[in-house]
């Protein structure tokens, strides 16, 4: 008969933060515990398991084949566990006190105005300070107990969890289309249309559509630039050229309306994941969940407004 494997889950905590560090000392000033406690939790994860995961001397920590395949599961469990923690705070104590959030500019100053009203509505005794950012912000280094952005820092004292994925498309106004003499067939087309750049996918002179497993690289002509989707969307809508939009923030009311029109649906963007990114220390904080969760919502309830393309 094989033997039950029980291993206590705050040992995977220490194990997987030790892993990001590879370094014994960092690891535990991180989790807030002495060196020693690290080691213990380390050695009755591996006697409980009954295998190595790691291999450490006074000079380096490496990760045996199967602690690395322990550990890329051990995240997953981890971020459910934070979740069920978050949850069962949520419904013993009302989120209170100061939450600092930054929000990238790109998601527009309507979609960060119903993002911390909503949150302020719904969490009186919570005080929200509110930046919208042009860069990627360090919550550390800067001061900020929230962000969210493109792409998780690699850095071992923040934990970096994907909030939600935007479906980016290229899009024209209607009356932009029609001066053109209809619609655009094929992606050849748009290297002689003029076009609104956002820098979204960096500054690169070319960008790529995909459709199944075919792709093409356009050049296209670039009419202006701006680092704010509102700002792109009244170009575009005031037929300056064809742009790129995240339908799910910013324009599923104006995709509604027929005022702008997918160019080429049929070939795809890349999508852009965005994560929330927070300090380790921070990442069982209802009032982030909640600040989180508030901002997952508010992308739903626009993704549900966008009619079927």
């Amino acid at each position: 008969m094989n033997k039950n494997i029980n291993f206590n889950i705050n040992t995977l905590i220490v194990f997987a933060k030790l892993v990001e560090c590879r370094n014994l000392s960092k690891a535990a000033d991180i989790l807030g515990i002495p060196k020693s406690t690290v080691s213990r939790s380390i050695s009755k994860l591996e006697s409980d398991l009954g295998v190595k995961l790691l291999r450490m001397n006074t000079h380096q920590i490496t990760v045996t084949d199967l602690g690395e395949k322990i550990y890329s599961r051990s995240l997953k469990i981890l971020a459910e566990t934070n979740d069920v923690r978050s949850l069962i705070e949520g419904s013993r104590l009302e989120p209170q006190g100061e939450l600092r959030a930054a929000l990238p500019i790109f998601m527009g100053i309507d979609f960060a105005t119903r993002v911390g009203s909503t949150f302020l509505q719904r969490f009186p005794k919570a005080q929200l300070d509110l930046r919208l950012v042009d860069n990627m912000v360090h919550p550390i280094k800067d001061g900020y107990d929230v962000a969210f952005g493109i792409g998780p820092l690699q850095d071992s004292t923040l934990v970096a969890r994907k909030a939600f994925t935007l479906e980016c498309f290229l899009c024209a106004s209607s009356e932009f289309v029609a001066a053109i003499d209809g619609s655009v067939s094929a992606p050849s087309q748009l290297n002689q249309l003029p076009f609104i750049d956002f820098d979204f996918y960096g500054r690169s002179s070319k960008l790529t559509l995909n459709k199944g497993r075919r792709e093409y690289d356009f050049s296209p002509m670039v009419r202006a630039r701006a680092n704010n989707f509102h700002v792109s969307k009244e170009y575009i809508l005031r037929g300056f050229g064809f742009g790129i939009m995240p339908s799910e923030i910013i324009c599923s009311k104006e995709l509604e309306r027929g005022e702008l029109v997918p160019l080429l649906p049929e070939w795809k963007l890349d999508p852009l994941d965005v994560f929330m990114i927070c300090p380790f220390q921070l990442s069982m904080s209802n009032l982030i969940s909640e600040f989180s969760r508030t901002v997952l919502e508010i992308v739903t309830e626009n993704s549900k407004s966008i009619p079927v393309r």
